[in-house]
C-alpha cells in the first residue's frame, strides 16, 4: 500500500488549517515527533520550538539533561529531524528561569521536610516559556505531544481537560494547572491516540524511536543530588552527623547528614518486624537528628487540598464527589468539600498512604474522557474534637454542614 497516499487520506487537512501558524514544543520524545509529523501532514505552518533548561555551572558531559527529556545529542537530532521536515526550529535557554521557579522550590522542600514537586513545576516553566514563544511569533495556536483531551465552550469561553483515550499514559493531570491563557491556545494532535497508536505511527513514518523513560522527580535525584549540588546549596549543619530517631522517639542509628535523606522515602530499620514499614518522617534541624514514621502515620481518609487549581466550568459552591487518581492505574472514590477559592477538605473513601506536600487530582469518573475537577497540595491536619449528645468526644466527619 502507497503509505504516502494513506497518510493522506487519514489526515486530510481542514481548509482552515492551511496555513495557519502554530508553535509545536518539541522535546524530543517521541510522542511531539509524531505530533510535529501529523501537523505537517495536515498543511499547518509548523514552527518547533525546543526548551533548554538546566543549570549552567552543573554541567559535567555532554550527555548531561537540559530538561527532563531534552540532552544534546537529542537536541541535534530534532534539528535534522525539523531540518528534514522543512520547518524552522527555535531554542529557548531558560537557565535563570529554571533555578528561579524549579530548583530553589525543590531545594526549599528538601530541607523543611515536604514532598517537592520539580516535574510539576519543571512542566509549568516549559509551558509559559512555548506558551510565551507563541505569542512572540504570532502563531494562532501551541502545540504539544500530550495525551489529554482539552474542551473549549465558546459561550462560557473557557477551557478545560479531560483524560485521553489511554489511561496508564494518560497526561490530563498535568495540563489541569495551566492558566486558562495557555489552556486555551493549546492543540493536542495525539488527543484521540493511545500510546501504542503513536508508537506504531511513528513505525509507519520511520521516525526514530528513543524509548527513554524518566521516572517522576528521579531526574532531580540524580542530577542535582546524588552528583553533590544539593549539598553546595544548603547550611553546613544539613551535612551534619546525627541521630535517626524510630518508633517511641528511640535513637535507632545514625546518619552523616539529614541532605542524604528524602521526605517519604522507605528508611530500612533492621529492627522492624515482617510487612512493617518506616519512612522519613520529619527533620529536628536543631537536634540534627532524621524522624521515622510507620506506614500507619501516613494513611488518612482526610486532607487538606492547598493550592487548588479549579477546572473551568467545576461547581464549587457543594460538596463533589470524584475519583483520586492514585497512579497510573489505581483510582480511589473520593469527596471534595470546598473551603474558599484555593483550599478544599478531601476525603477518600478508604485511607490511603498520602504524604504531605504531593499534588494530587481528582476526576468526575475513572476512565477515559473524565473531567478533571482540580488539582491540589496535600498537607495534613488534626481532627478537630466535638462533643456528642453524652458529652463524650466525637470527630467531625461531615463537613457538607460547614456551607
Amino acid at each position: 500500500m502507497d503509505m504516502k497516499k494513506k497518510l493522506e487520506e487519514t489526515y486530510l487537512p481542514e481548509k482552515e488549517s492551511q496555513g495557519r501558524k502554530l508553535v509545536i514544543g518539541l522535546s524530543g520524545g517521541i510522542n511531539s515527533i509524531v505530533s510535529a509529523y501529523l501537523l505537517k501532514i495536515q498543511k499547518y505552518e509548523v514552527i518547533a520550538v525546543s526548551i533548554a533548561i538546566g543549570l549552567d555551572e552543573f554541567k559535567q558531559d555532554p550527555s548531561d539533561f537540559l530538561s527532563c527529556h531534552l540532552d544534546k545529542t537529542k537536541l541535534e537530532m530534532i534539528k535534522n529531524f525539523c531540518h528534514q521536515l522543512g520547518i524552522p526550529h527555535y531554542v529557548v535557554k531558560a537557565s535563570d528561569e529554571f533555578k528561579e521557579e524549579v530548583v530553589n522550590s525543590w531545594i526549599g522542600a528538601n530541607i523543611v521536610a515536604t514532598k517537592a514537586n520539580p516535574c510539576w513545576n519543571c512542566h509549568d516553566l516549559r509551558m509559559k516559556l512555548l506558551h510565551q514563544k507563541m505569542i512572540e511569533l504570532d502563531a494562532h495556536a501551541l502545540a504539544t505531544g500530550h495525551l489529554a483531551k482539552i474542551f473549549h465552550s465558546d459561550v462560557h469561553k473557557t477551557a478545560y481537560v479531560h483524560s485521553s483515550n489511554d489511561e496508564v499514559h494518560d497526561q490530563s493531570a498535568l495540563l489541569s494547572r495551566l492558566p486558562h491563557d495557555i489552556l486555551s491556545s493549546l492543540m493536542l494532535p495525539l488527543s484521540d491516540l493511545t500510546q501504542k497508536e503513536i508508537l506504531k505511527l511513528a513505525e509507519n513514518f520511520g521516525l526514530e524511536i528513543v524509548n527513554k523513560k524518566l521516572e517522576i522527580h528521579k531526574c532531580f535525584d540524580i542530577k542535582y543530588s546524588e552528583n553533590g549540588y544539593l549539598a553546595t546549596q544548603v547550611p553546613k549543619k544539613y551535612n551534619s552527623p546525627g541521630e535517626i530517631i524510630g518508633h517511641e522517639k528511640k535513637t535507632i542509628g545514625n546518619h552523616l547528614g539529614i541532605i542524604h535523606y528524602r521526605y517519604g522515602e522507605v528508611f530500612p530499620v533492621p529492627s522492624a518486624r515482617q510487612n512493617e514499614t518506616y519512612y522519613i518522617n520529619k527533620y529536628i534541624i536543631s537536634e540534627k537528628k532524621v524522624e521515622l514514621a510507620k506506614t500507619d502515620f501516613f494513611r488518612r481518609k482526610k486532607f487538606f487540598l492547598n493550592f487548588c487549581i479549579i477546572s473551568e466550568e467545576t461547581p464549587w459552591t457543594e460538596p463533589l464527589k470524584g475519583v483520586l487518581k492514585l497512579n497510573e492505574t489505581e483510582f480511589i472514590d473520593c469527596w471534595v468539600y470546598p473551603k474558599n477559592n484555593a483550599s478544599a477538605v478531601l476525603e477518600l473513601d478508604t485511607p490511603e498512604n498520602i504524604f504531605e506536600g504531593e499534588i494530587v487530582t481528582i476526576f468526575k469518573k475513572k476512565g477515559k474522557n473524565a473531567k478533571v475537577f482540580l488539582s491540589g497540595k496535600v498537607k495534613y491536619f488534626e481532627e478537630p474534637v466535638y462533643l456528642n449528645e453524652e458529652g463524650k468526644e466525637r470527630v467531625k466527619t461531615d463537613y457538607s454542614r460547614d456551607f
